[in-house]
């Protein structure tokens, strides 16, 4: 997947900042979750991509993606999905790149405890 990658809403010079982080079930990993910046447009984004292998099961969840702002304590930019079988989400535009920064991704399954997350390196 380039990094080049742009969605609907997402600024076409959007880069990836930051590592990859992983969400796990149990010993699958399920998700990878990034976080974006683009300079032209001043904005991060959140990202989840959903793996192959668990898309394979055909188990339906909800996913909610954005950008955790340390300095305000909240996330921003969020974006949920429900019921969904897809594999790429991005999150809103979020007005934090003056701020300490994580792209953050969870995936909820229904009558399933708890939830799938994971959240990328801080960036300030």
């Amino acid at each position: 997947m380039s990094t080049k990658a742009t969605a609907a809403g997402v600024c076409s010079d959007a880069y990836q900042i930051g590592t990859t982080s992983y969400a796990y079930r149990g010993t699958e990993k399920i998700a990878s979750v990034k976080q974006f910046y683009s300079p032209k447009c001043d904005e991060n984004y959140g990202y989840v991509w959903v793996w192959k292998q668990f898309l394979d099961k055909k188990i339906k969840f909800d996913v909610q993606v954005g950008v955790w702002n340390y300095d305000r304590s909240l996330l921003q930019g969020e974006r949920r999905e429900y019921d969904s079988l897809a594999q790429e989400f991005w999150g809103n535009g979020a007005d934090s790149a003056d701020d300490c920064t994580s792209g953050d991704g969870k995936l909820t399954i229904t009558n399933e405890q708890g939830s799938y997350s994971a959240r990328t390196s801080k960036r300030c």
